[in-house]
């Protein structure tokens, strides 16, 4: 097996919002966060995806069909801990990478992954990044080849995904044109 995994990673709670993101319904769309995203990459499943994750913390129960549902392994250091845990079933399951994407970024679709899984070319990381403005961690791809790199950041303390990129590994940007796409919702997402 070899290509690109997606990763959807829900294992946030909104403090702001007083529940969990996945759970959260989009006003007008009836869907949830999680639902919304899962439907954007089940649309690009078997074109640019070949494998769906959800990337929980340890003791939440989230699934969906056809996503294999994968536990944080370390406890509290946040999206770090999903990273390294699905990049870790990742590598074992045989995917060369997987497009991490936070699931409030609600805005986020098939289109955005279809060209950043299309100019994915083997890189350790293909970071997003929209209006020359700074990288968007949450919804970018990651080589299995990083994960070493992450354990080691984990492990000395140093919990933040945009210093996972370590000078063994090729760093790429995919310059998006679709803001909207990578706006948090758990910011600014009306009640």
């Amino acid at each position: 097996m070899s290509g690109i995994a997606a990763a959807i990673l829900i294992g946030g709670h909104s403090k702001r919002m007083g529940r969990p993101k996945e759970n959260i319904v989009i006003k007008g769309d009836g869907r949830t966060f999680m639902e919304k995203l899962c439907d954007e990459v089940d649309g690009c499943y078997g074109l640019c995806i070949d494998g769906r994750y959800i990337s929980v913390r340890k003791g939440q129960q989230v699934c969906r069909e056809g996503y294999r549902t994968v536990e944080d392994i370390y406890d509290d250091i946040g999206p770090l801990g999903g990273l390294i845990s699905v990049l870790t079933q990742a590598k074992e399951d045989g995917y060369n990478a997987v497009l991490l994407l936070a699931c409030d970024m609600i805005g986020y679709d098939g289109n955005e992954i279809k060209k950043i899984c299309g100019l994915y070319k083997g890189y350790g990381i293909l970071y997003a990044r929209t209006g020359g403005g700074n990288v968007q961690p949450l919804a970018s791809i990651y080589g299995t080849d990083v994960l070493d790199a992450a354990l080691k950041n984990a492990k000395k303390g140093d919990y933040r995904l945009r210093d996972v990129a370590d000078d063994k590994c090729t760093v790429e940007i995919y310059e998006s044109d679709h803001p909207e796409a990578y706006i948090n919702c758990n910011e600014g997402y009306p009640e």
